[in-house]
């Protein structure tokens, strides 16, 4: 719940401290900021996916693809901020490669949380990790993908008869034979979204 609060503060202003009166909302718990900053960051997200970067502003990107890499960004950190509120919590459990696992510590290992109820996947361990690395890591710390990374806005050009509606695939490269690591954003914001009501 967000409480309306009026506080006091010293200001410096043209080297004097002048006493300025603010009023704001502020939360009372964590819990009512995180309700608020996961809708918002769903918000944006959304946005993201379905903006077409038509403009000349674009050019050369200006081919109908979306804010890929802000969208990528916010979704990832919405999968990371879920999996820490279950770090070193041995009585929250998921399944992965075939065993019970928690979320031990920080790092790649709030992913887990992919194949926990809120988010209902079953992922290998190392699918995880390469999500971590290639794409959630590289990503906010470098605004590029890891290699052999790929991200689309959705997943509806691949063909009916193939995977649908899923937020992760691999595929081969047809050159070279490697891995091709990809994510759909509008079916990772579906999956976020689903996890942000259940939480």
């Amino acid at each position: 719940m967000k409480t309306y609060r009026k506080i006091e503060i010293g200001a410096v202003r043209k080297g004097k401290t002048q006493s300025i009166k603010i009023s704001f909302l502020a939360h009372d718990t964590p819990s009512s900021m995180l309700k608020e900053s996961l809708d918002e960051y769903l918000e944006v997200a959304k946005f993201c996916y379905e903006y077409k970067k038509i403009d000349d502003k674009w050019k050369p990107f200006n081919k109908g693809g979306c804010l890929g890499y802000p969208g990528g960004v916010i979704l990832f950190s919405i999968i990371d901020s879920i999996g820490s509120y279950f770090r070193n919590n041995k009585n929250f459990k998921m399944q992965i490669d075939a065993k019970e696992v928690s979320i031990n510590s920080v790092g790649w290992e709030h992913f887990k949380i992919l194949n926990s109820k809120y988010f209902n996947q079953n992922l290998s361990e190392d699918f995880i990790k390469v999500l971590y690395n290639k794409f959630r890591s590289i990503l906010m710390h470098n605004s590029v993908l890891g290699k052999d990374a790929r991200m689309i806005s959705n997943n509806e050009a691949i063909p009916k008869y193939q995977v649908r509606d899923e937020a992760f695939f691999i595929g081969k490269n047809m050159i070279d034979g490697n891995n091709i690591y990809m994510i759909s954003l509008k079916e990772l914001y579906e999956l976020c979204k689903t996890a942000v009501e259940e939480f």
